[in-house]
């Protein structure tokens, strides 16, 4: 008994047969797999923002843009650099092919060219960083940005939370003696907790392959399957995961 509500078993009392004594019924609430903050990696000063709280974005979708003058400066000082460097470089190569220059001076110039290269390279994605950029496909749940904030890359703030839409989730911890019982694929209801005309259907996605020996308890992932009418069924959400009647052992 002790081990069934450390699990979250809820015993079904209402309903006759033995298909509905059979049925397990485990507390949860609904989660995503991806909710993350958003902070700016480098310095600069908010010019734009492109969304709000509840915009719906996708993958590289623009969330907000700094001022970008300095970093195109950069990109611009490090090209010049290195058209320079090559410059140099290919200079060099024409006189080591007529024996004026060494070896060890070609290489020399041959490695500042690559410095420089590679200097031109991050000036370049420093650049692209002054636009600040929807990690994943989701719902923006918190905007904290303002334009004309400064934000420090040594200081990141919070500017933005996006939560995933898919996949939505639910965890539950069932009893060890459940092991022989579930099975990865099998169907599930989902019901509200507190609406209980709100119902959907899921699918077992993972069996964890450990047994917490405190608890007695595995945990199990159910994929819940979202369906447009049934907005309640939200990530946070307090919902009962019903198996079907148990499988004879």
């Amino acid at each position: 008994m002790k081990r069934a509500l450390i699990s979250g078993l809820l015993l079904l009392c209402s309903g006759t047969g033995p298909a509905r004594a059979q049925e397990r019924v485990y507390a949860s609430h609904l989660m995503v797999d991806q909710e993350v903050t958003i902070a700016s990696r480098i310095s600069g000063i908010i010019e734009s923002i492109a969304v709000d709280r509840g915009t719906a974005v996708t993958p590289g979708q623009p969330l907000a843009t700094l001022d970008a003058r300095e970093a195109e400066a950069s990109v611009r000082e490090a090209r010049e650099e290195m058209e320079l460097r090559k410059a140099e470089y290919q200079r060099a190569q024409s006189l080591a092919a007529s024996k004026i220059v060494s070896t060890a001076d070609l290489d020399e110039k041959k490695a500042q060219f690559a410095v420089a290269t590679a200097r031109w390279e991050k000036a370049k994605t420093l650049r692209d960083y002054t636009v600040i950029r929807a990690p994943f496909a989701g719902i923006v749940t918190e905007k904290y940005a303002r334009v004309g904030q400064k934000v420090v890359e040594d200081k990141p703030e919070p500017l933005f939370k996006i939560t995933a839409v898919e996949p939505l989730l639910a965890r539950v911890y069932l009893p060890e003696e459940e092991l022989l019982r579930v099975r990865v694929g099998d169907p599930v209801e989902v019901v509200a907790d507190r609406f209980p005309d709100v119902k959907t259907t899921g699918e077992v996605r993972f069996i964890s392959p450990m047994v917490d020996a405190a608890s007695g308890t595995f945990q199990v992932v159910v994929r819940v399957r979202r369906e447009p009418a049934r907005t309640v069924l939200r990530p946070g959400i307090a919902v009962q995961v019903r198996f079907p009647k148990a499988r004879p052992k």
